[in-house]
């Protein structure tokens, strides 16, 4: 604030310098005349006034037709800067006031103008054909400072528009950072449920397994070979979950900017491609005791990967499910495959085997893959079999605004 306070100062100061330099000039080499104190005032009153012209121009422009009026009544005129000043005067007045200001000192510098010729030469100049056109030049000339004024407006008012669109572009870019962090974070939290429900899903399963195995096996044997298998399902689930959480976190870490989304620019913020993400939900169910039947289209490949990620995650809850409701010994036919129009995800299965202890459920589970569904344009049913088992079908269509 105080360096531009300085640079105004020394424009208002260059201004007066610059006019009592040209006053100086016209002293010299303009015309003689014994009136050296009326001419040296008049220099530096107009030099001066002038000087003030940035802050009341309006002021500053009363202030130089007074001086004009004041030379012109010498004879021969004391000085030509008060004239001049009246013109940069009035390119000021119309540079920074409203058309209304504008307008009046215009017509007061050309009524003064008008008067002055009279006064100095001749009424008859303003006369007949050539004083009409005497008139009109004078007019036009007077115009001229002006229309440079009102021009300079523009200039700067256009100057100001572009800034303020620029500024309101960066407050909008701005704003859609934080909404494109939020979003992602949205991603995350949601991903972040999926991997914590799902793997804590499968090993309450076979944390339950083990424990029913021990309390109602037919054998010794045979129960601690299921608990066996039950809790190496358990470390290889921990194992699995660990890892995707510290991929999980390692992007969260790195997502400051919003087109930061992990290595596969999934939004998910998993380097996992979702082909590998059903082939390991598949692996993980068989090691727990599904019978699975999986079968993948080699197009799915070919999805946009927001569909993809979609898919994944919902063929791990319904296998979690399975598992958790159907148990070890179900049979399970897992299909995703892909038409013209969309890509369609079915996982059904057989139904209980056996007694199952109870388990907590997720809380989340396919509520959340409902909304995943219509988020994309699709739309996801669940519900039971007539042979006593559980379908879901869910399809998603392939072209997915960004």
């Amino acid at each position: 604030m105080r360096s531009h306070r300085i640079r105004g100062l020394r424009l208002d100061v260059a201004i007066g310098v610059v006019a009592a330099g040209y006053g100086i000039t016209d002293m010299v080499v303009g015309v003689r005349t014994d009136q050296h104190v009326a001419r040296v005032v008049l220099v530096g009153a107009a030099a001066v006034a002038l000087g003030f012209v940035r802050h009341a121009p309006f002021r500053v422009l009363l202030a130089e037709c007074a001086l004009a009026a004041a030379a012109e009544l010498s004879v021969p005129p004391a000085a030509n800067l008060p004239a001049l000043s009246v013109t940069v005067a009035l390119g000021v007045v119309a540079y920074r006031h409203r058309w209304s200001s504008t307008v009046a000192a215009w017509l007061l510098v050309y009524a003064l103008s008008l008067v002055n010729i009279a006064r100095t030469t001749s009424a008859m100049l303003l006369t007949g054909s050539q004083g009409v056109v005497r008139i009109v030049v004078i007019g036009v000339f007077l115009a001229a400072p002006v229309a440079f004024g009102r021009y300079l407006r523009g200039v700067r008012q256009a100057a100001r528009v572009a800034e303020e669109r620029a500024r309101d572009a960066e407050r909008r870019r701005v704003a859609e950072t934080r909404a494109a962090r939020l979003a992602e974070r949205a991603h995350l939290a949601r991903d972040l449920h999926d991997i914590v429900a799902h793997h804590v899903s499968a090993i309450a399963v076979h944390a339950g397994t083990a424990q029913f195995a021990a309390a109602h096996a037919d054998s010794e044997a045979r129960g601690r070979d299921e608990a066996v298998r039950a809790l190496e399902g358990i470390r290889h689930t921990a194992g699995q979950a660990l890892a995707e959480l510290h991929e999980l976190l390692r992007a969260l870490r790195e997502s400051e900017a919003p087109d930061d989304r992990g290595s596969n620019g999934n939004g998910a913020g998993l380097t996992v491609e979702p082909e590998a993400m059903i082939v390991d939900a598949v692996e993980r169910g068989r090691v727990s005791g599904l019978d699975i039947d999986a079968r993948i289209d080699d197009r799915c490949a070919q999805a946009p990967l927001a569909v993809r990620v979609t898919a994944a995650r919902v063929v791990q809850e319904a296998l979690t499910n399975a598992l958790k409701h159907a148990g070890p010994g179900a049979t399970v036919r897992t299909w995703v495959g892909v038409d013209d129009q969309a890509l369609r995800v079915e996982v059904a299965d057989s139904g209980p085997v056996g007694d199952r202890p109870p388990l907590p459920a997720s809380g989340y589970g396919l509520t959340g893959m409902r909304e995943r569904a219509a988020v994309l344009g699709g739309a996801l049913t669940a519900g039971p079999t007539g042979a006593g088992g559980w379908r879901l079908s869910m399809w998603l269509p392939l072209r997915v605004d960004a």
